[in-house]
């Protein structure tokens, strides 16, 4: 991942993106506009909370560009809703806050749907996020639903963990050998061990694995999904601001109608983390 970091003086811009073509095209979708708040729809511009540090959702680019499958989408969506696409490059852990006290209007950084953020926000789904296993260059024949036997490089105090460790217990429940786990303090440490062979793989969110590989000529992103195992990421709205969410889903769901939607995840290699209408439609409840 590229590192970025921004002076608070400049904290606040407007992001234009490189491949911008696709949203300067939308069309206005007229009953998504309507359904925006007034204030919004007045103003002209969408205010975005996100964090440029969380290749491919959004990060800084090597010409120094600001980039993601979350920047672009919401050029487009911002783009059939009428309205400026503003983005702030904030903080991972502001973004819920800076929504919820209404200085945004929404918030984007692959942020998954969980209980806990559920009970303070509302969400707008738009991404399946599924494991994949980043492995050496070349070595691409290991199936990631049988990994028993193989040694995976773990980063410490990451999810991963958990569903490592699950997955050990069930080869040792059918008579397999266990899954092997050696620990890295970060995420670079742990690209590291496996570029250089000190381990067969190392499980982590498709999505950033393939941007990953690509950046990495030493690691590869075998084709296989986990099964069973995946989360929801969604489009961070205040719960007081229903009219917002219904906005931003019927102009996602004509983006999912044209096409536009499932372009940009086919342009970062994730076309399998496109949600159907349905889901878009109807976020996770607990």
């Amino acid at each position: 991942m590229i590192s970025f970091s921004l002076k608070k003086a400049i904290a606040a811009l407007v992001i234009g993106l490189a491949a911008g073509t696709a949203a300067q095209a939308q069309d206005v979708v007229q009953e998504a506009r309507d359904a925006l708040p007034e204030a919004v729809r007045d103003s002209g511009v969408l205010s975005i909370a996100t964090s440029l540090q969380w290749a491919p959702f959004g990060y800084v680019d090597e010409d120094g560009n600001p980039e993601g499958i979350d920047l672009r989408l919401m050029k487009v969506l911002a783009a059939k809703l009428g309205l400026e696409a503003e983005f702030d490059n904030i903080k991972f852990p502001s973004i819920v806050p800076g929504v919820q006290t209404g200085r945004y209007a929404a918030g984007v950084n692959q942020m998954g749907i969980t209980a806990e953020r559920a009970e303070v926000v509302a969400f707008v789904p738009y991404f399946n996020s599924k494991y994949g296993l980043l492995v050496p260059t070349g070595k691409t024949d290991i199936d990631i639903n049988d990994l028993c036997g193989v040694k995976l490089a773990l980063t410490q105090g990451s999810s991963q963990i958990a569903v490592a460790e699950q997955l050990s217990a069930k080869c040792e429940a059918d008579g397999k050998e266990p899954i092997g786990m050696d620990f890295y303090p970060n995420s670079a440490d742990t690209y590291l061990a496996v570029a250089n062979g000190r381990g067969d793989g190392f499980l982590t969110a498709r999505a950033v694995g393939v941007y990953t590989a690509q950046m990495n000529d030493k690691l590869e992103m075998t084709d296989g999904i986990l099964d069973g195992r995946s989360s929801i990421s969604g489009i961070v709205v205040s719960k007081e601001d229903p009219a917002m969410q219904e906005a931003l889903t019927l102009a996602l769901v004509s983006a999912v109608e044209d096409g536009s939607y499932s372009e940009i995840l086919e342009h970062f290699g994730v076309p399998e983390g496109m949600l159907s209408i349905e889901q878009i439609q109807t976020p996770p409840s607990f």
